[in-house]
């Protein structure tokens, strides 16, 4: 049975103009399957299971993830059909005792397919739970995820989404995070592949001195449309958030990035932080940047900003009289910009498959 998700999503939470056309955005697919994926646990202590969407506690049913209410609501619909995986990371007993998960889904002949994914962190725990997303070059369709993550009392939680799919699909990636006391929720997230890019990045922090980081990296190139939205909802007491957005824009893209730090009344002494800096390399490119901070508190400190720019001609100047052409140069830029991300995957195999991507695409373009 499919099912439709034809909604808006990445719905800005403090409306501006329309004719910015930056408010939301239009998600307009079919789902036909439950997608398959290949899950390797760092070991036996991980549990990690399908179960009927029946099953999930009324806990995480309540979390709003980032591409909005519309969309979880027509996502329950779809995953009520399929089986829900629930990764439970137990308590780390001392600083060796690292979990780590490794989750490939695959895109073949052209699917549209999906997966809905709880995380729970118990108390105390400590691990990482990987996604990477791969299919072949000439592959349409659609491949998306929604991850709803719980991260109990000083859990610290690391996601990592590794976008390596061709440039004709359709991806989303949907992700809510409950945060609570002394919780940390780390997002790490590179998107270098698809024609339709959506991500929506909900943390909301409830517990007292939860913090949320992330650092987000993405390749916008051909005709490609990349649209995000990020959220960081204080309302505990002395709660943390920053995120660090870095991304290439090319050719004809078009990229939307929002980016909302939002005080609610009572979340006293909280600090949020939330840049992003994009390098564009055609003057066709269609870039819209929102950073935005929302306060209904006093005792609290937000800061956020945006850089826009493109590869200077001194700088290209000084490159092309060492022996450096345009091409390389810009090829330098965009490694420095993904590399910059890169770095906080700590699998040196995902490391290396993102390179040859790179190098592949790289490869073509010359």
């Amino acid at each position: 049975m499919s099912t439709e998700l034809n909604v808006d999503v990445n719905q800005f939470p403090s409306l501006t103009w329309n004719f910015l056309k930056i408010n939301r955005t239009h998600l307009n697919t079919v789902l036909e399957k439950d997608s398959g994926f290949t899950a390797i646990a760092g070991n036996d202590e991980i549990d990690l299971k399908e179960v009927d969407f029946s099953a999930v506690s009324s806990e995480v049913r309540e979390i709003e993830t980032g591409l909005g209410k519309s969309f979880d609501k027509a996502f329950d619909d779809f995953s009520q059909n399929g089986k829900t995986v629930v990764v439970n990371l137990p308590e780390s007993k001392g600083c060796a005792s690292y979990h780590k998960v490794k989750i490939l889904l695959e895109q073949l002949d052209c699917e549209t397919k999906a997966k809905d994914f709880v995380i729970h962190g118990e108390k105390n725990s400590c691990g990482m739970v990987l996604f990477t997303f791969k299919n072949g070059q000439l592959n349409n369709g659609t491949l998306g995820v929604r991850i709803r993550v719980v991260a109990e009392e000083n859990a610290d939680i690391k996601i990592c989404l590794v976008n390596l799919l061709g440039n004709k699909v359709i991806h989303f990636v949907s992700l809510g995070s409950l945060v609570k006391d002394n919780a940390c929720v780390d997002v790490t997230e590179l998107q270098l592949g698809g024609e339709k890019v959506y991500s929506g990045n909900f943390q909301q922090l409830s517990g007292y001195k939860s913090k949320c980081t992330g650092h987000t990296a993405y390749l916008a190139r051909f005709n490609s449309s990349f649209d995000f939205n990020y959220v960081a909802n204080h309302t505990g007491r002395e709660t943390e958030s920053f995120m660090a957005c870095d991304g290439v824009a090319d050719d004809n893209a078009e990229k939307v990035w929002r980016g909302t730090i939002n005080f609610v009344k009572g979340c006293a002494e909280s600090k949020g932080d939330e840049q992003e800096n994009v390098l564009l390399l055609s003057p066709k490119v269609v870039n819209k940047t929102l950073p935005v901070i929302l306060c209904d508190e006093e005792a609290v400190e937000g800061r956020h900003g945006a850089s826009i720019g493109k590869v200077g001609s001194d700088m290209l100047f000084y490159l092309q009289s060492r022996g450096v052409t345009e091409k390389e140069a810009q090829r330098l830029m965009v490694m420095a910009k993904i590399n910059s991300v890169c770095r906080y995957i700590t699998d040196d195999e995902t490391v290396q498959d993102v390179n040859s991507y790179l190098n592949e695409i790289f490869g073509e373009k010359d």
